[in-house]
């Protein structure tokens, strides 16, 4: 076979040395950031928050030497006040807790996240992660071609490998979704073993290898690997493809600071022309950010609603699909 599919990976402290160098040099310039009145009150700062689900194969405390970087690039050479102190939340309820004492002007967080904020927060409008030339993702499940395998219920106690990554933040909710809507258990309970793998790689050339029964990945994914190894397009077919899905976004707080937003959607439309833009970009695995309405938003949504109903009703047997 080919090379394999290699993911682009900072290294290791990269982004906290090249934060700590910038501290430094910008310093005198970000003093006055620190000192500002907080998010609520005139002239504060434009205040952002992540939740750790955005990242991709990368440590907290490197996500958050990256977006100070960024962020201090935007002071020093755009003049525009931002809180230098990127918040980054292992979980939405944290990041909630947070918004109640230290409200924020914008959140960068994937579907399932943006689904439960949006029904305490309000926002009017979003900046999205365009990939491969779109902001959507297919997703797909994959056999070898010679298994025999026809139909997702053949698949029933076999072993599935799931791609990680911020752009499959749907994938086993839309899979789930499927599973239901023909009767059968959700992926935890249908499949006899899930792997989830944050390698392209990882997930599938143990289908090709005959180490796994079926893979979930994306199709821009499986359309790079099928062009650097040709053979994995030979041998492995699709066996279901999802609708166009939007994974993740950045969305920005209805009641946030408006006088600064389209400088920060401007900058952040601009971020591939940077060092420290590229960076973010390569952590929430992304080409380029471009604005969006609130309502590419509403096929994440449906699919998520779809996927609440369907697992709240009774199953064959009366007892709840888990």
């Amino acid at each position: 076979m080919g090379s394999k599919l290699q993911y682009r990976s900072l290294p290791r402290s990269f982004c906290a040395v090249l934060a700590l160098g910038l501290a430094v040099f910008f310093g005198p310039a970000m003093r006055g950031a620190d000192t500002v009145p907080a998010a609520g009150s005139a002239g504060h700062p434009f205040r952002m928050a992540f939740t750790s689900s955005i990242f991709s194969e990368v440590n907290e405390a490197d996500a958050r030497a990256a977006m100070k970087v960024w962020i201090m690039t935007l002071a020093s050479e755009h003049n525009i006040v931002v809180d230098p102190d990127p918040h980054i939340f292992g979980t939405v309820a944290e990041l909630l807790a947070a918004c109640r004492t230290n409200p924020i002007d914008g959140v960068g967080l994937v579907a399932t996240e943006f689904a439960r904020l949006n029904q305490e927060m309000k926002f009017d409008r979003l900046g999205v992660g365009e990939y491969s030339g779109g902001i959507t993702e297919n997703y797909l499940v994959l056999v070898r071609r010679d298994s025999g395998i026809e139909r997702l219920d053949q698949l029933q106690g076999r072993t599935l490998n799931v791609l990680t990554s911020p752009r499959t933040s749907l994938a086993t909710v839309w899979l789930d979704t499927v599973l239901l809507k023909a009767g059968l258990k959700p992926c935890a309970d249908f499949f006899g073993q899930v792997n989830h793998r944050n390698k392209a790689a990882l997930v599938t050339l143990p289908v090709y290898f005959h180490q796994a029964d079926a893979c979930l990945t994306t199709s821009n994914s499986f359309r790079v690997q099928g062009e650097l190894n040709p053979q994995l397009t030979k041998q492995l077919q699709v066996l279901a493809v999802s609708p166009d899905i939007v994974p993740a976004c950045f969305a920005f707080c209805a009641s946030g600071n408006a006088s600064l937003r389209p400088q920060i959607l401007k900058e952040m439309t601009r971020m591939d022309e940077t060092v420290a833009g590229k960076q973010i970009l390569t952590l929430v695995k992304a080409d380029r950010i471009v604005e969006a309405p609130l309502s590419r938003m509403d096929s994440s949504l449906a699919l998520l609603a779809e996927h609440e109903r369907l697992c709240q009703e009774p199953g064959p047997v009366g007892i709840a699909k888990k």
